[in-house]
């Protein structure tokens, strides 16, 4: 039997990656810019036989997603460096360093970075979560956060992308922290 491992949303597979196993050194994996900061993908659909996505934000102050809920995914996000706000079970929290948030499909959250800087990485099971950041991103000439403007996406865009793997829009802001 053979399977498509680009599925459930398509995308591309890491150069070097075998989904029987792989070792990817600290600078490879493909690389995003996403609405201002810079994804790193170091595993993908078709690398890991679509059992998981896992990936490292690098974003500036502002990187933002609405509340929002996903049909099939789950997400782990373990934060790095900067404050993070998210929500997540009805509870808006401030994220630091050192931090894991766990979300399971079907939940409303939202992000917003409110430091300087935010870093963290993200495991999405199942896989293909990357294909919404290669569709509506633009292709990383190098590894680090863009210093020239980039493509960024329309709010129109970004729904549609969203709708597209499934994913229900329920407000158009993050939820925040009181001032």
């Amino acid at each position: 039997m053979s399977f498509d491992y680009t599925a459930p949303h398509g995308g591309t597979p890491i150069p070097g990656a075998d989904p029987g196993g792989y070792v990817l050194g600290p600078d490879d994996g493909t690389t995003t810019w996403f609405a201002g900061g810079l994804v790193t993908f170091r595993a993908k659909a078709a690398d890991t036989r679509g059992v998981l996505s896992f990936f490292q934000c690098d974003v500036p102050y502002g990187w933002q997603a609405p509340v929002h809920r996903h049909a099939g995914e789950s997400e782990l996000f373990h934060i790095t460096e900067g404050e993070w706000e998210v929500f997540v079970n009805d509870t808006v929290h401030l994220v630091t360093h050192g931090c894991t948030v766990w979300i399971p499909q079907g939940t409303a959250h939202s992000i917003f970075v409110r430091s300087k800087r935010g870093r963290g990485f993200c495991v999405v099971t199942p896989a293909g979560f990357e294909k919404f950041f290669e569709d509506l991103g633009e292709p990383a000439t190098t590894p680090s956060m863009p210093t020239h403007p980039t493509r960024d996406p329309t709010v129109e865009e970004l729904l549609a992308g969203g709708r597209a793997m499934g994913w229900e829009f329920v407000e158009p802001q993050p939820r925040r922290l009181p001032a």
